[in-house]
């Protein structure tokens, strides 16, 4: 699909889907769910204002129907998070912690599939192997 195939509408909801993506994808989700599991973590304090903003940009747009619950669980954990973060309650952030880096793998790699069966390049980068490569070697998951 070309741009100038797309109704108006999808291309506002394309052009969403592609600015939340992006902006989760560097949230370092994976760092943050780490860093909390350990014995004496380090808690950096941008960390709920990163997820607050990554929780507001998912909810802000429109979804495929697939992955609605995948928002939800995401949107929940990353508020939270970020609440547990801000009052500096370790223990109470371990669990939406996961919570959150599990989402947000589900989240992350649907809806860029998504994009890419709707742009006509399905198959052409996404495999399963690139996937992991992507979110794990990338952003330093």
């Amino acid at each position: 699909m070309t741009y100038s195939d797309q109704s108006s509408d999808t291309a506002v909801r394309t052009a969403g889907m592609i600015a939340a993506l992006t902006y989760i994808d560097g949230v370092g989700f994976h760092g943050v769910a780490t860093s909390i599991a350990k014995p004496s973590p380090t808690i950096n304090p941008d960390w709920s204002t990163l997820l607050r903003n990554a929780g507001t940009a998912v909810a802000s747009i429109t979804w495929p129907e697939d992955l609605h619950e995948t928002v939800e669980t995401f949107v929940a954990a990353a508020g939270q998070l970020a609440a547990a973060l801000e009052k500096r309650d370790i223990e109470s952030a371990k669990a939406p912690a996961r919570e959150v880096h599990v989402a947000y793998h589900a989240l992350s790699d649907g809806g860029w599939k998504h994009l890419s069966a709707a742009a006509g390049t399905a198959g052409s980068a996404e495999t399963p192997e690139g996937a992991d490569k992507h979110h794990h070697d990338h952003h330093g998951h």
